[in-house]
């Protein structure tokens, strides 16, 4: 067990921690939640408000738009559905094209060379495949110093500020995405994917698959399209049934898609810039399988300990997620890319899990047994995560 005073002293920390997040770190909350199961800690602390709208104080159990985090969740079905054989023989080196379940169109259609696309290259971004949320046909985020101006992020930014100088705007913020139509595979606004192929942005891919790492949440909506057409069932059913059910996570759903078992915890806003998403009605429905789950820190360090655990059934042997590489292109903080999570630099020290664009991060320091889940539901720094890994560090246990 921690001594009774270290443990107190890493408690002030861990709060200190989130109420200079909000204080000084232009977050408007922040939940932080730390777990040490071997030395008997456990502690979570809240600050700031939850929602604009209703200015309530933020609370360790309430809810919070996961991001990317969420690719772990899609990792983790994908790697179920390939052991049950749903994929095909070949589980995860199963080419996209020779998935007999999947619209042969679309995955034609994702990349040039489509026919060398498989599991593995989707889920360790590596197929090559442009991020339709911050890429365009024009070029990537990175080479253009910022989202591409027909990406997701920059169209939603615009419809935001449009709105903010009180003008009409085209709803582009507001739409309520699927994630695929093949009955509308031309119309660039019937779904995430056909903006995808029908935009141009899916035909200038950035390199071959298997050639370089390029994040890519276009990749998971994919694999999420590929998870339902294999087994003839909803993403968030399977969700549910496979994952939150027997783990009793029963404070995350899937954004627009379903309710938590525990539906009374407080929804918090995302912020982006001074305009609060969810108290003034924008819709993030575009990111689906690449992370438009809602979760707590307690549900989130659940997950990853069930995710890393060889004992809880939850993923397959030998474990696919944390089956680390080095691919071209891999850029600190990312230290290894799995098939659906990270070995991540945090100041130092490498830790095991997945960032979320809104100031979300989960992760475990195996050398400590910290397990961390946090968030500050905006898109700004977050060193607290190392600060509160080596404070764990510096902690007699």
């Amino acid at each position: 067990m921690v001594g009774s005073m270290n443990a107190e002293s890493l408690r002030l920390r861990v709060e200190s921690v989130a109420e200079l997040a909000v204080s000084e770190g232009g977050a408007r909350s922040a939940v932080i939640h730390l777990v040490i199961p071997r030395a008997g800690f456990d502690h979570a602390v809240a600050a700031g408000i939850a929602r604009a709208d209703s200015r309530e104080p933020a609370s360790v159990g309430d809810r919070f738009h996961v991001a990317s985090v969420g690719k772990m969740f899609t990792a983790v079905l994908v790697a179920r559905a390939a052991d049950a054989g749903l994929f095909g023989p070949h589980g995860l080196d199963t080419r996209i094209i020779d998935i007999d379940a999947a619209h042969g169109r679309l995955v034609q259609s994702v990349h040039p060379e489509s026919a060398r696309i498989t599991l593995r290259h989707l889920l360790s971004h590596t197929s090559g495949l442009k991020d339709m949320i911050t890429d365009d046909a024009s070029g990537t985020a990175a080479e253009l110093g910022g989202p591409a101006p027909q990406s997701i992020a920059a169209r939603f930014a615009s419809c935001l500020a449009v709105e903010a100088r009180g003008e009409a705007s085209d709803g582009f913020a507001r739409r309520r995405w699927v994630p695929f139509d093949p009955e509308r595979f031309d119309d660039i606004s019937a779904g995430v994917l056909n903006l995808f192929v029908s935009s141009g942005t899916a035909a200038s891919p950035v390199g071959s698959p298997g050639e370089r790492f390029h994040y890519s949440d276009t990749a998971y909506v994919l694999l999420g399209v590929l998870l339902e057409a294999v087994s003839g069932r909803p993403y968030h059913v399977l969700q549910r049934d496979q994952i939150l059910d027997p783990l009793g996570m029963d404070s995350t759903s899937m954004a627009y898609r379903d309710e938590p078992r525990n539906a009374t915890a407080t929804e918090m806003d995302v912020w982006l810039g001074d305009t609060p998403l969810i108290s003034a009605g924008f819709d993030l429905s575009f990111d689906w399988a690449g992370g438009g789950q809602i979760s707590t820190t307690t549900d989130l360090i659940t997950f990853l300990r069930a995710v890393l655990s060889s004992e809880s059934g939850l993923v397959p042997h030998p474990n696919p997620l944390t089956q680390f590489g080095t691919p071209s292109g891999l850029t600190d903080p990312r230290l290894a890319m799995g098939h659906g999570m990270f070995t991540w630099n945090a100041d130092g020290r490498p830790v095991i899990g997945h960032p979320g664009a809104w100031g979300v991060r989960v992760f475990h320091d195996p050398e400590t047994d910290a397990w961390l889940a946090g968030t500050v539901n905006q898109n700004l720094d977050c060193s607290w995560m190392a600060e509160i890994f080596q404070a764990v560090a510096e902690t007699a246990l």
